[in-house]
């Protein structure tokens, strides 16, 4: 069974699938252009080439005349609508395309190539490939036709506004949620707190407590560089932040501040510093001598430097790691790693020497091309031939609000992809030190998920297999961002656990015991088991040294 037939049978639908492209941008950010042609000039053959074309020559007329029978790929939104089952000639129109695409993609399925240059071959016949599907056209598509002759015009005239509108605005991409719905300190980063702490880099939250006592270790979130912290925070109900606080921890967490034009320095060292500052206030605030520690994507990344960084220093300030889908394992195919090249690594390595900071537009627009049909297409479709105004979800809003990258950040990161280096004891060095993740002591859980094609579930499992102390591997259902952003008791959620991660992970997920609903509770409670039980709720943010500043969400996540 594949891992989308796995997903098939327990993947939570409340989330848009399309929000996977928020996360990971430290690596994309290296993707070059010709070098994706390349890949596709390196893995079609001569010989596929001949065989696709000579099939296709045949195999299209026979499709379009009637001597085949037409077969209509399932479960795919661009022929969804009934027309492609009823009338003859937009049946045949899209078998004919679905034939052709799905034999162009064969052309890049080729084993003798290695798996970077195949996936980025792929990457690019995808695009392509979907771009050309009739449905991306008013003709082609018989759900925009018959919406122009019901609203008697009006979708029309709509989806030009739209299409200018994301012209002038948007980049020329179509919108992917209705901004004007949602405000970050309104309705999106609500639970109550105070920053208590501000650097250059970043500032540090201090939620309010709302029970009468807390787990005596508390917890800091730190989330990727490149991504604002509040999907842990989105709309009530929906917040990991409220729903732990809720449970008795007490939760710290770092925003990033948006890096400004002179910022391009910025380093994995200077992030790190940042955390190490982070965590000190923290144990100062709660009077403890060890924190819980909770990193997303490559915010999980910088937690396992951290961690073998207190092993080989011995100054000991994290109790425990939790790991939000974050890759440690670069030799696992697919990914991020994939766009990662010594081409694009020399073109960041430039700008991180001029200091330059890489746009939030950037990164965005690099990311939609790795699932093109949901983060384009589909958008074009609903806004453009549809007429339908852009939707009004929380985490798309939170999508859409990207920020900047250092590019000495993403130079730093993508030499870590490239050589694996995060993986093999010594390879690569954090704070002048060497790291060896083998050396980890704490105790560890891991969240992954078993659609997220931004961090493959076994490069999840892989990193937490090489850490020492006691690791809990958990798999969703979903993809990246729905991993994380799993409110319990939504219709559909569940989550694999409970076998140790010294096996392989397909044996793993064979004797996981299934639970139908969120891990939030699963990870609470795994939290709290370590936290040397309760204390009296702090009364007052912060302390003498580090009196509350403004309330959360604070400054810099509106990019002050």
């Amino acid at each position: 069974m594949t891992d989308t037939e796995r997903a098939d049978t327990g993947a939570e639908d409340q989330l848009p699938d399309e929000v996977d492209g928020s996360l990971g941008g430290e690596v994309m950010a290296t993707l070059d252009p010709l070098l994706m042609i390349e890949s596709v000039v390196q893995t079609v053959s001569v010989k596929s080439f001949a065989q696709v074309t000579a099939g296709l020559a045949t195999g299209i007329p026979r499709v379009l005349l009637g001597f085949t029978e037409p077969h209509l790929p399932e479960r795919d939104f661009r022929f969804a609508d009934t027309t492609f089952q009823e009338n003859l000639i937009y049946r045949r129109m899209a078998a004919a395309y679905a034939l052709w695409e799905r034999e162009v993609m064969t052309l890049v399925d080729n084993p003798d190539v290695d798996w970077r240059t195949r996936e980025r071959a792929k990457m690019v016949m995808e695009a392509l490939t979907t771009a050309l599907a009739p449905t991306n056209t008013l003709p082609g598509n018989p759900e925009a036709v018959k919406r122009a002759f019901t609203t008697g015009g009006a979708s029309v005239r709509a989806g030009i506004a739209n299409f200018v509108r994301d012209v002038v605005s948007n980049g020329g991409y179509p919108s992917q949620v209705d901004k004007d719905a949602f405000r970050v300190g309104r309705n999106l980063a609500t639970t109550p707190g105070w920053v208590i702490f501000r650097s250059e880099q970043f500032e540090l939250i201090q939620y309010s407590p709302a029970t009468k006592t807390v787990g005596t270790i508390p917890l800091l979130l730190l989330p990727p560089p490149v991504n604002k912290y509040y999907f842990w925070d989105l709309a009530p109900g929906r917040s990991m932040i409220e729903y732990a606080v809720s449970r008795g921890v007490e939760v710290y967490t770092i925003v990033w501040r948006d890096p400004q034009e002179d910022d391009g320095h910025w380093g994995v060292d200077s992030y790190l510093a940042s955390a190490l500052d982070a965590l000190d206030v923290v144990r100062e605030v709660s009077d403890v001598d060890d924190v819980h520690v909770f990193g997303d994507c490559s915010g999980g990344m910088l937690l396992s430097m951290l961690l073998a960084l207190q092993e080989a220093t011995g100054e000991y300030r994290i109790r425990t790691g939790t790991f939000g889908v974050t890759v440690l394992d670069f030799g696992e195919p697919g990914g991020i790693g994939v766009t990662a090249s010594d081409r694009g690594l020399e073109t960041v390595r430039k700008k991180a020497e001029k200091n330059e900071v890489i746009s939030a537009s950037d990164i965005a627009s690099t990311f939609v091309w790795m699932r093109p049909n949901d983060l384009v297409w589909r958008y074009l479709i609903d806004e453009w031939l549809l007429g339908k105004k852009p939707p009004a979800f929380d985490i798309m809003y939170w999508n859409a609000d990207g920020q900047g990258m250092p590019a000495r950040f993403a130079y730093d990161m993508t030499t870590m992809s490239l050589a694996n280096a995060l993986i093999e004891p010594g390879a690569f060095t954090a704070l002048g030190v060497p790291l060896d993740l083998s050396a980890i002591s704490v105790d560890s859980y891991h969240i992954a998920g078993l659609t997220d094609h931004i961090s493959p579930w076994r490069g999840c499992y892989t990193g937490a297999q090489v850490m020492g102390g006691e690791a809990t591997f958990v798999l969703t259902p979903t993809g990246h961002v729905q991993s994380i952003i799993y409110p319990m008791g939504k219709r559909r959620a569940a989550f694999w656990s409970g076998p140790s991660v010294d096996r392989h992970p397909e044996d793993w997920f064979a004797e996981a015991d299934r639970t139908e609903d969120s891990w939030w509770e699963h990870w609470v409670d795994w939290t709290l088991e370590r936290s040397d039980g309760t204390r009296t709720a702090p009364i007052s943010p912060g302390n003498a040294t580090y009196p509350p500043l403004v309330p959360a969400p604070g400054l810099y996540v509106h990019g002050e």
